[in-house]
């Protein structure tokens, strides 16, 4: 099913085709399914109508139309959808699944296309849950602070060749700090509440 939605958006050169009802549903799909590289290109594209054809035409909030009509509403937050992915694809902030209220999260960000940075923070009800990284030539930094009373789930962007580290020093010699393994070409670590800077360098 992704493969044949992801064939669709690419076979249409990677046009916005949904509208205020649908798109929220086809970014979460493709985010799900570790696919923010289609989101991305779907929405950074200013040639056709989308977020950044809506940029390249002068606007400063979203338009009622993706076409970015200078007759309807310019101050809109019907197609504000993509904030979501903001968060939870971008940003890499997210309950883990089964989880309830963030006691359990996930920061699994996505760095895609040409973005070499993101940041991003929001109160749970645990208490704040903050997500930030950059991209240098063959570094990944990533800054994270997780509540009282929570686990998390750490994903970055790693192969097993990658020297990872947190804090300055080797993951590997810090107990508390648990190897869970590589997925989807990420390397994943289960960590408790506190501040952590993770670094790898490929």
């Amino acid at each position: 099913m992704i493969d044949n939605i992801v064939k669709d958006i690419r076979g249409r050169q990677n046009s916005l085709t949904a509208g205020d009802i649908g798109y929220r549903y086809l970014l979460r799909v493709l985010d799900d399914a570790g696919r923010s590289d289609v989101i991305y290109d779907m929405n950074s594209r200013s040639d056709k109508p989308g977020y950044g054809y809506q940029l390249a035409h002068g606007a400063t909030a979203l338009t009622e139309s993706w076409q970015s009509f200078r007759n309807v509403s310019n101050d809109h937050f019907m197609l504000g959808h993509l904030m979501e992915w903001f968060y939870s694809g971008l940003a890499g902030i997210r309950p883990a699944k089964g989880s309830v209220a963030f006691k359990a999260i996930e920061i699994r960000p996505e760095p895609v296309g040409d973005v070499t940075a993101a940041k991003a923070s929001l109160e749970s009800p645990y208490g704040l849950i903050s997500s930030q990284w950059k991209k240098t030539g063959g570094s990944f930094r990533l800054t994270v602070e997780i509540p009282a009373n929570t686990l998390a789930s750490i994903w970055l962007p790693a192969r097993q060749a990658s020297v990872i580290t947190e804090s300055g020093h080797a993951v590997s010699k810090d107990s508390s700090i648990i190897f869970d393994g590589y997925r989807d070409g990420r390397a994943v670590f289960e960590v408790g509440s506190g501040k952590y800077s993770f670094q790898v360098n490929n």
